[in-house]
């Protein structure tokens, strides 16, 4: 998953950043604080619900972008997630997704991208 992830959106110029399971994405996405963080439901160690509610907790949160196989998955809704893309996608949906989320980052002018998964 972030073989694809990279190879999608390495193109729109953004600095990404990896983890490979949900404690290293919270430890990844403190210490980077990413403008923006993929992050697959499913993650090894703490799913990606779990990951979000932490991130959530910043007074400068990250958009959050929720990746999943199951849009009705267990605290989805609660996670504070400002979107979800159910799988499986299109790469080009997924990019226009992040454009779109760093397009509302006022005043971002190249943004870091996140992704566990």
């Amino acid at each position: 998953m972030r073989a694809l992830l990279t190879a999608a959106l390495e193109p729109t110029g953004s600095r990404l950043v990896e983890a490979v399971d949900g404690s290293e994405a919270l430890d990844v996405a403190w210490r980077e604080r990413p403008d923006v963080v993929l992050l697959d439901v499913g993650l090894p160690k703490l799913s990606g619900v779990d990951v979000c509610r932490a991130l959530k907790t910043s007074p400068s949160p990250p958009h959050v972008i929720l990746i999943t196989g199951d849009a009705q998955a267990d605290g989805i809704e609660t996670s504070g997630a400002d979107s979800v893309i159910a799988k499986p996608f299109r790469p080009v949906d997924l990019v226009d997704e992040v454009v779109r989320a760093l397009g509302q980052l006022a005043g971002s002018q190249r943004a870091e991208v996140g992704a566990g998964g």
